[in-house]
């Protein structure tokens, strides 16, 4: 593994934090203001995507020769276009396949989160508590909305705007604050000349 690999392991990069922060902001705000709308949206878009993916899977075999798996990509095909026109009408599903698809991107992300804090921790960066905060909320919040995938949607919906908006703004504010801080260089060892 080289330095640079290191580098990005032990700490992400100014840009990508930024860009995650400025796409979790405006998802908040979209959400905070717009719930029942975005939620809707998201529901049909999720249905579309599920059909076009179907449809591309079903033709798929016949544009590629060698694929070996034929028939289980059309079959995966067509459950993926009846799944799409089940979620099409009938909405609360959708609703439902949302909130565990959020679920499962807060937990994903709350878990890196941690991982990320752990890292900073042993370079003894002291923004490290950011990465904790937001690992924690990201956990406890994936943990409500599976047990609460149907029931008071749009209040799961505010939870998810309010959620998004302040780990975007925890996420900006420790990109610039990481931006400012220099790194600690490692000790250089003194080396020992042997008596001659």
């Amino acid at each position: 593994m080289n330095e640079l690999s290191i580098k990005i392991i032990k700490k992400p990069s100014y840009s990508s934090m930024l860009l995650r922060s400025i796409v979790n902001i405006i998802f908040g705000i979209l959400l905070l203001f717009f719930p029942g709308l975005t939620l809707w949206v998201l529901a049909i878009a999720l249905s579309v995507n599920l059909l076009i993916v179907g449809l591309f899977m079903i033709f798929e075999p016949a544009i590629d020769k060698t694929n070996k798996h034929a028939f289980l990509t059309a079959l995966f095909g067509l459950l993926s276009i009846f799944l799409g026109i089940y979620l099409l009408t009938r909405p609360l599903a959708g609703v439902a396949v949302l909130t565990i698809i959020f679920a499962a991107w807060a937990l994903m992300f709350g878990i890196i989160d941690l991982i990320l804090g752990f890292k900073l921790t042993e370079l003894k960066q002291s923004q490290s508590w950011l990465f904790y905060t937001a690992g924690a909320l990201s956990i406890v919040f994936a943990i409500f909305i599976l047990f609460n995938p149907i029931q008071g949607s749009l209040t799961i919906v505010w939870a998810i705007g309010l959620y998004s908006l302040v780990v975007g703004i925890i996420t900006g504010y420790n990109a610039i604050v990481g931006s400012k801080t220099k790194p600690q260089k490692a000790p250089k060892k003194s080396k020992k000349k042997g008596k001659k």
